[in-house]
């Protein structure tokens, strides 16, 4: 039993989740049920909460934009009005936002001060393949899961090679056949790696603090992910920081 699925079964888990990854609505989905769960060890699987969120019918799992067409103001501001509404059956009430990162700054705004200052019983999990497209006070008030998956695990790896160009452990020439290969990537798939490559980077200078310089190159490129930025133009920025 891996830690999160610890807190799950004793009941310990945060009142907001910022899910991110290729497997992220399967993890949501767990949460979910682990927060109706009227069982010992949630999620029990058993129980007529575990049962009903499994078949998407739990009256207290409130799933809003489905169809990821982006929830209006007013749309927003009806979730908040409903979090107010105690629960019907569950001793939690789940938001879930399966299309987050399509939320305007000011329906995020909104949703801010409800997952500030919401009833005690009111949960949060707001999805994102990039978590960089959600305003910073929005991450903050969140845990931050990664759901891996095949995808991850290439991130995971390639960001680690991009770290160690970064780190000056890599002649440059050297580097050409990959800076090259990172323009056919998706802007999904490019803001990923650079967000591993952050975590190497930052981790790496946790343990030689003259590596911090290599994390500022990093950083304005790993923002500028989050906009409507060619991933052309991202590798040639890579490649005249290196």
């Amino acid at each position: 039993m891996n830690p999160l699925e610890q807190r799950m079964a004793r009941r310990r888990l945060s009142h907001a989740y910022l899910v991110t990854g290729e497997a992220r609505e399967t993890l949501a989905g767990q949460l979910a049920a682990a927060w109706v769960c009227t069982g010992e060890a949630p999620p029990c699987g058993a129980c007529s909460g575990c049962r009903k969120a499994a078949q998407g019918i739990h009256p207290d799992i409130i799933l809003a934009d489905p169809e990821g067409e982006g929830l209006k103001a007013e749309q927003v501001r009806a979730l908040r009005a409903d979090a107010y509404i105690r629960p019907n059956e569950a001793p939690t009430k789940v938001y879930l936002l399966p299309h987050a990162h399509l939320l305007n700054p000011t329906g995020q705004n909104i949703l801010l001060k409800l997952v500030e200052e919401g009833p005690a019983y009111a949960r949060f999990l707001f999805l994102t393949p990039n978590p960089e497209l959600l305003l910073p006070t929005i991450r903050s008030r969140c845990e931050t899961l990664r759901a891996g998956g095949e995808a991850e695990a290439q991130a995971s790896a390639e960001g680690a090679l991009l770290a160690s160009y970064f780190m000056g452990e890599v002649p440059a020439l050297e580097t050409l056949p990959f800076l090259v290969a990172l323009e056919k990537k998706s802007r999904e798939e490019l803001a990923l790696l650079l967000e591993e490559t952050h975590n190497c980077l930052v981790e790496a200078a946790s343990r030689q603090p003259g590596l911090l310089e290599a994390v500022d190159r990093l950083e304005p490129i790993r923002a500028a992910s989050a906009f409507n930025i060619s991933p052309g133009h991202l590798a040639g920025w890579i490649a005249s920081v290196l």
